[in-house]
């Protein structure tokens, strides 16, 4: 059963334990919130654990996502919600080395993670325009697309970065390195593990 458009009662007091979230994952131009915020935050009212009570994308001055900060309201502070809520990041593609832990403790966090991260850099010239871009994140999309998940991409100096995520570098790696031998204009294209 799916729950839509919750209003919580007038009136009522919720004891929430607050706990804080850190997904280390790379978004390019996507929207965190559309990619993260709202389908946890459904997850956790339908669950009955609670709510997301924030989020903070961490942006360098470059302007790309490296990283968001989720905080939560939970009903529950105990170690087996955390790992319900750790579950759930897992599902939508949480990278490794995202951690979970209640603000207020000092114990370790809750470490989990589903991906892997692939950034595949091209070159301007090939991707100059929107039209590109859009066409080779579909190829790149279509090769990955039932192993990986894109993340979108951001313009460098000279380059444009995309960000994928998976369950395999070494497979998104050959998977991608497939199409692009294909076309000589793709020559110039890099990849690298994200951490």
């Amino acid at each position: 059963m799916f729950f839509r458009n919750l209003t919580p009662k007038t009136g009522v007091i919720l004891n929430v334990s607050l706990a804080d979230v850190h997904l280390p994952v790379r978004l390019g131009h996507r929207d965190a919130e559309k990619a993260f915020i709202v389908p946890l935050n459904q997850q956790l009212a339908a669950a009955g654990l609670g709510t997301v009570a924030g989020f903070e994308a961490r942006q360098p001055n470059d302007g790309e996502i490296a990283g968001m900060d989720i905080y939560l309201g939970l009903t529950d502070a105990s170690r087996p919600a955390l790992e319900t809520v750790s579950r759930m990041l897992n599902h939508l593609g949480a990278p490794y080395g995202s951690s979970i832990r209640l603000s207020e403790a000092s114990g370790d966090p809750v470490l989990f993670g589903s991906t892997e991260g692939l950034e595949l850099s091209i070159g301007l010239d090939v991707t100059a325009n929107a039209e590109a871009r859009k066409t080779l994140a579909q190829t790149c999309r279509a090769a990955i697309e039932d192993h990986a998940i894109s993340r979108g991409w951001v313009r460098r100096a000279d380059r444009t970065l995309f960000y994928f995520y998976g369950e395999s570098f070494h497979e998104m790696k050959e998977r991608l390195s497939r199409i692009l031998a294909d076309d000589p204009r793709f020559a110039g294209a890099s990849f690298r593990r994200l951490a």
